[in-house]
């Protein structure tokens, strides 16, 4: 009896998946068999997934999951359609207090991304008796990302423009280390890291 209701049970499954996709544990299947649970299999079919070339095999291999059928693609970043491992943002930010910038919150979720500033740069001469260099950055304030920028002890006689590039990542494509120190460098200029994290 047994072995009559496992050929019924795989008979339907032929039968019904001639006529549309199958779904175990589920009423709405993406593909030919969608398994909503656990499955235990020795080896995965993920679809066409073209063999790396001789000038791929020194990169890192980005792979895409589709959530409409679940088809595994290589991810070419060199495309100009394709997503990538990190992506650049340019912010202008136009009539700035003279050339200060307190905080531009760029609504960037700091829990899940990583945003670092390239360069930044202001489009007006900037007086005053010191020589300084500008400072710019970014900080994490109720867990968005906040440009900062201001040339210290300086100043521009005009509002003015400050462009900042960025690069903003995924958390996930990252190591993130615990901070590391303090460093005492007793009184001198120098340091170093006994236990580098890079050797």
């Amino acid at each position: 009896m047994r072995i009559y209701c496992i050929a019924a049970f795989f008979l339907c499954c032929i039968a019904h998946a001639q006529v549309g996709n199958v779904g175990i544990n589920t009423t709405t299947p993406r593909v030919k068999l969608d398994v909503n649970g656990t499955y235990k299999s020795q080896e995965i079919i993920s679809g066409n997934i073209s063999n790396v070339g001789a000038g791929e095999k020194d990169r890192y291999l980005l792979l895409g999951q589709s959530n409409i059928d679940n088809s595994v693609k290589r991810i070419d970043p060199s495309q100009g359609n394709a997503p990538g491992i990190a992506s650049i943002i340019t912010y202008k930010l136009t009539n700035a207090d003279l050339d200060w910038v307190e905080s531009f919150n760029t609504k960037i979720n700091s829990t899940d991304y990583s945003l670092m500033v390239l360069s930044a740069y202001f489009d007006r001469d900037v007086v005053g008796n010191v020589t300084a260099i500008p400072s710019y950055g970014v900080k994490s304030v109720n867990n968005e990302w906040i440009i900062y920028a201001d040339y210290s002890q300086l100043a521009s006689t005009t509002n003015g423009t400050w462009t900042v590039v960025c690069a903003v990542y995924p958390k996930t494509y990252v190591k993130i280390y615990s901070e590391k120190g303090p460093f005492n460098l007793q009184g001198t200029s120098t340091g170093t890291d006994a236990s580098p994290i890079l050797q």
